[in-house]
């Protein structure tokens, strides 16, 4: 049976106890089968004589002999499966030496890897234990001792731990958790050892049912003090951050605030300069029309600047936006720059989020103007607005036909004061303005373009962010457009 269901394998038969002993001494076999009774011996002794000399090695027992008692007797000695000889069983036993060889060898190698296992852990500083759900340690690793500070098993119970997270439940609701391939939870907590030190401890909980029947947890601990220590260096950090961010922001809009007076000024008297245009020499009507464009571009400036400066302190609650609608709006306020670059305008569909609506309507009205702003002489601007939503996010673009920006210019031009085009009337902080404005909003924006061939602006809005009852699911709105002129 076993050569004709396992063509491969190697069978040896052994009839009597010198034939066994010869074998049993040359070795290298995987399995072994054998009658219960035998005339020169037993099958329980078969057994015994081949753990002692070849433990790794399952026996199986193949037998007509049908007593309860030898049946229990084999078992507890520890074969690996004891077949009735029969029709049936003889069909079973291919398969039953196969398993037997399969789950040996698992087992060795699991015995094999528990110890190294243990190494690894050890020298990583990870400790494992079992405890019962009245608390009671069954079993701890060295590492255990170590992290909580202590010596010995009785030291660490004298400790004040945290109670295991499922204490409270009731058996019958441990054991449905657990028929649910298990339930782990996990924690960090903070315990004071025995020397005085403060560590933090992380916890991994996994809810098991043992051998007994008896419901324990197995919890892996391991040290994140220098985590924490870096999560408190980060949040200090951070708070730094804000405050100097703050200070840079209240300097920049006084700063900004101040210089108003001053520039009206010379705007004022730039004004009465150029009223006396009669009076004035060649170099004098130059020297006005220098100081009345200097004042004219600082004013675009500080406008500007304070527009930056009070994004964060001035901006409103989020509250759902109608995106096409704040689109349409920011063309409004555009209407005269478009109409006199004979700017085309289109706009698709465009979700509902919830937003700053002033704020966004700003960053569309940013990105419009920079379009006809770097426009090809030889050609109207073409402006295209569209979204698409992607996994947990909306994506925009604003795409354009005018003048592009070289490839290693494209993460500078949303620096401030970054003005790639000097000869062009500008600021240079719109942009950073709209990167702001997305950052503030829990996007990210980029530009993908190429120099003569138009540039394409994208951002990001969460999803999370959606409005009730618009969305991909919204009517469908005509595009909006600026007519040619």
């Amino acid at each position: 049976m076993l050569t004709r269901e396992r063509p491969a394998a190697q069978v040896q038969q052994v009839a009597e106890a010198v034939s066994f002993a010869q074998a049993l001494a040359a070795g290298g076999f995987d399995v072994a089968v054998t009658e219960y009774r035998l005339g020169w011996s037993d099958g329980l002794a078969v057994f015994e004589a081949i753990r002692a000399r070849c433990p790794q090695v399952p026996v199986v027992v193949l037998t007509a002999e049908r007593d309860p008692e030898a049946v229990v007797a084999c078992m507890r000695a520890g074969v690996a499966d004891y077949i009735f000889k029969s029709s049936k069983g003889y069909l079973a036993l291919a398969p039953a030496v196969t398993e037997a060889r399969d789950r040996k060898r698992i087992e060795l190698l699991a015995a094999r890897s528990a110890p190294w296992l243990e190494t690894v852990l050890d020298r990583s500083n990870i400790g494992v234990f079992r405890t019962t759900l009245d608390e009671r340690l069954i079993e701890s690793t060295p590492a255990v001792l170590r992290l909580l500070g202590v010596s010995s098993a009785q030291e660490a119970l004298a400790m004040d731990l945290p109670v295991p997270h499922f204490r409270a439940e009731k058996r019958d609701a441990l054991l449905e958790r657990i028929s649910t391939a298990g339930e782990l939870q996990s924690s960090e907590i903070p315990i004071r050892r025995p020397d005085g030190t403060v560590a933090w401890l992380s916890l991994t909980e996994v809810l098991l049912l043992d051998v007994e029947g008896e419901i324990v947890v197995d919890v892996l601990i391991q040290e994140v003090s220098h985590f924490k220590d870096r999560e408190a260096a980060l949040e200090r950090r951070v708070a730094e951050l804000e405050r100097s961010n703050r200070g840079l922001a209240e300097f920049a809009s006084v700063a900004a605030h101040e210089l108003q007076a001053p520039l009206r000024a010379v705007q004022k008297y730039a004004a009465l300069l150029g009223e006396q245009e009669a009076k004035l020499s060649r170099e004098g009507k130059e020297a006005v029309e220098f100081l009345t464009g200097g004042a004219a571009r600082l004013g675009t400036l500080v406008e500007d600047l304070l527009v930056y400066s009070r994004l964060a302190a001035d901006g409103l609650a989020f509250e759902p936006c109608d995106l096409g609608k704040l689109v349409d709006q920011a063309l409004r306020t555009l209407r005269t720059a478009t109409d006199e670059a004979g700017a085309r305008v289109r706009r698709g569909e465009l979700p509902a989020l919830a937003g700053d609506p002033l704020q966004l309507s700003l960053l569309f009205q940013n990105l419009i103007s920079n379009a006809i702003k770097f426009r090809r002489r030889e050609e109207s601007p073409s402006i295209e607005i569209s979204a698409r939503r992607r996994a947990g996010e909306w994506e925009f673009a604003v795409r354009d036909n005018g003048i592009g920006i070289e490839r290693g210019e494209t993460e500078r031009v949303f620096q401030m004061f970054r003005r790639l085009r000097p000869e062009i009337p500008g600021s240079g902080i719109g942009l950073a303005i709209g990167r702001r404005i997305v950052e503030r909003h829990g996007g990210k924006i980029w530009v993908e373009s190429e120099p003569g061939k138009g540039s394409t602006f994208y951002f990001t809005l969460p999803e999370s962010q959606t409005a009730d009852g618009n969305g991909a699911g919204a009517e469908q709105r005509p595009a909006a457009r600026v007519p040619d002129k």
